[in-house]
């Protein structure tokens, strides 16, 4: 393209040349782990369909859901009533030190679970 330029043509078109593999190397770099995200949730797609109809597996999930969506539904609850009605409160606990991090498993579960829902219906 610059060869017609005398010494500093190769030198320009050699600088852009380096850049284009740099930006071509990126790009690959990108399409691979987008790939391999794309891979991911299929197989976790496939874990959760094929799970779906076990019984049990269903049975233990909600078992251990329900506790923490109850919890957080009284939870707002009483956020919602603390104003006007402070007599139908629960005033709800929090939860203990050693299960501390339930709460946010069940929600990252809920959502992973639209994800995993919403993946399907493309």
């Amino acid at each position: 393209m610059l060869a017609f330029l005398p010494i500093i043509g190769p030198i320009i078109q050699g600088i852009i040349s380096i850049f284009t593999k740099v930006e071509d190397t990126k790009v690959e770099v990108l399409k691979t782990n987008r790939s391999s995200d794309v891979q991911e949730a299929q197989v976790s797609s496939q874990i959760i369909q094929t799970t779906q109809d076990d019984i049990g597996l269903r049975l233990m999930r909600d078992l251990l859901c329900f506790p923490t969506v109850a919890w957080a539904s009284l939870i707002g609850w009483d956020t919602i009533v603390a104003m006007r009605y402070p007599d139908l409160m629960f005033h709800v606990e929090k939860y203990p030190e050693s299960v501390a991090y339930l709460p946010y498993a069940v929600v990252v579960f809920l959502l992973g679970n639209i994800g995993v829902n919403m993946w399907n219906r493309k």
